[in-house]
């Protein structure tokens, strides 16, 4: 405003005014009382640092003193008008300001709704851009979103016998979710350290029980999964090479170690805590990530538990990922239906985890393997063996006996792919080589049609021109024949008809005729 911009204009000329003055100070035999040859402001005016053993050797007033106590910040008489001055313009200054911005702000009350909505608009539009940068970051996929699949209620039969003796089967609980990931990767891990992980689950499948080593990923698997539907359902791409997924209404998770001293809880308790919480509130259209289920106590009491609660969670429909040591749990998946076993595998030659998730096979039991391999006695491992009994062990070599060919099909399928894909490259090629040849012959043919075309108007054209001279050349000699005739009549008429000097003219005339029409 131009009361703003005068306010301004005098600061400056007072700000001068007041530096002319203690600079004065500064350069006259009264600056071996300064500790320095500055000018400082304390609480808004302008001072200068005195020697507190020199205070009564400039008149002034104290503002303020150093933590030494040796400087004291003095302003001097001869700038108290002045720095007033210069205050009081301050103040005007901050009143002005305050109107200005009061006005601008009753002006912009009117469109407050109008700048709400673009604030908001904006604020969109930010978070799209956002997201394609991270998009972009990550590499990621757009994930496909798979309709909850309905289930048709069995119908009684329509005879009357039949319908009598008919029992209705128990219903589909479970709605029919998809969790379809694969080449996942956590995306708060460095992706070049990151093995990929496939969540490979169909739509009749609601249970799964994940089973590995300890430090095998079971927990990142988890909550790579977590994360992967809730990036999902927020608009976001995925740190994946494919995923079909359902939207859950609510994701509910278990996950880590939730010790609370201060609740006096121990890990069985915590965990136990939040499963309390999630089985009251769970229904069929939920998604619930359970980290050891039922660890923290005894064996056999916790298996038990996990049981029980895993059936609970299945009966409600959830869709359901539980990683466990337990094998009953695994023995429960291989004997529920809807449920299946899932294992992270180990690498015993190298004892570490390779974190590659193989669904429907339970994890192996490494401790054996992992012991004979670091060195342990083979007669500490046989009575060991003996301890465990011979139905576990047996069982155990199964399923690395299965593990085993899961893996040579997996290479020969993956070998089958491979040669799939190269005879289809070799078609493609074929088919592009065919189409080329085709492509030529066409074009082979149409400019043959074109250079016979060309010769042939060639030719009329020619055709034409000979024509011409044909028809002239006859024209000319009909003419001359006629003309010849002509004389040769009239010559004999003359001679017949005529004296001597007569003939000569008429002779003459018929030459100058004969003429005329050579011409034209």
């Amino acid at each position: 405003s131009p009361k703003l911009a005068k306010i301004r204009q005098q600061q400056r000329v007072v700000h001068g005014r007041i530096q002319d003055k203690l600079q004065r100070i500064l350069n006259s035999s009264m600056n071996q009382y300064l500790q320095e040859a500055i000018v400082t402001q304390r609480n808004g005016r302008y001072v200068l640092p005195v020697k507190a053993d020199a205070k009564g050797r400039i008149r002034g007033i104290v503002h303020d003193q150093s933590g030494s106590g040796a400087t004291l910040w003095m302003e001097p008489l001869a700038t108290v008008d002045l720095n007033n001055e210069y205050r009081g313009l301050f103040i005007e200054e901050q009143e002005e300001i305050n109107r200005i911005l009061r006005e601008l702000s009753a002006q912009v009350a009117d469109f407050a709704d109008v700048i709400k909505r673009i604030v908001e608009s904006l604020a969109d539009l930010d978070l799209i851009f956002a997201r394609a940068r991270y998009a972009l970051q990550i590499d990621g996929i757009r994930p496909a979103f798979v309709e909850w699949r309905t289930f048709e209620q069995p119908k009684p039969p329509k005879h009357p016998n039949e319908r009598a003796k008919w029992v209705p089967p128990p219903p589909n609980l479970h709605p029919g979710s998809t969790v379809w990931v694969k080449g996942a990767r956590h995306p708060m891990l460095p992706a070049a350290s990151v093995v990929p992980t496939n969540w490979t689950v169909d739509d009749d499948t609601f249970v799964v029980l994940i089973t590995g080593p300890n430090t095998g990923g079971k927990t990142v698997s988890l909550k790579t999964m977590g994360l992967m539907v809730l990036m999902a359902q927020s608009g976001l791409h995925l740190p994946a090479t494919e995923a079909r997924l359902t939207m859950f209404n609510n994701v509910y998770a278990d996950i880590g170690d939730e010790q609370s001293i201060e609740q006096s809880l121990s890990t069985f308790s915590a965990h136990m805590t939040n499963i309390v919480r999630i089985l009251s509130v769970v229904d069929d259209r939920s998604l619930v990530l359970l980290d050891e289920l039922g660890s923290g106590t005894d064996p056999s009491e916790g298996a038990a538990l996990a049981m029980s609660i895993t059936n609970f969670l299945r009966d409600k429909g959830a869709t359901t990922f539980i990683a466990t040591h337990y094998p009953e749990l695994k023995i429960y998946a291989s004997q529920t239906e809807g449920a299946v076993n899932a294992s992270l595998l180990f690498d015993v030659e190298t004892l570490s985890p390779t974190y590659e998730m193989s669904i429907g096979i339970p994890g192996r039991s490494n401790a054996f393997a992992i012991a004979r391999r670091l060195g342990l006695d083979e007669t500490i491992l046989d009575e060991a063996m003996r301890f465990v009994g011979v139905d576990s062990h047996q069982a155990d070599d199964l399923l690395g006996s299965i593990q085993d060919l899961r893996d040579q099909m997996e290479a020969e399928e993956a070998a089958t792919r491979l040669a799939q894909r190269q005879a289809e490259k070799s078609r493609d090629l074929l088919q592009e080589r065919l189409a080329q040849i085709e492509q030529e012959r066409v074009e082979t043919l149409a400019e043959a049609k074109r250079q016979a075309e060309k010769e042939l108007e060639k030719i009329r054209l020619e055709l034409r021109q000979v024509r011409r001279q044909i028809r002239d050349a006859e024209s000319i000699n009909a003419l001359k024949k006629a003309s010849k005739a002509v004389d040769t009549l009239e010559e004999e008429k003359v001679e017949e008809l005529q004296p001597a000097p007569a003939k000569s003219t008429q002779t003459a005339t018929v030459r100058k005729l004969r003429k005329s029409l050579e011409v034209g």
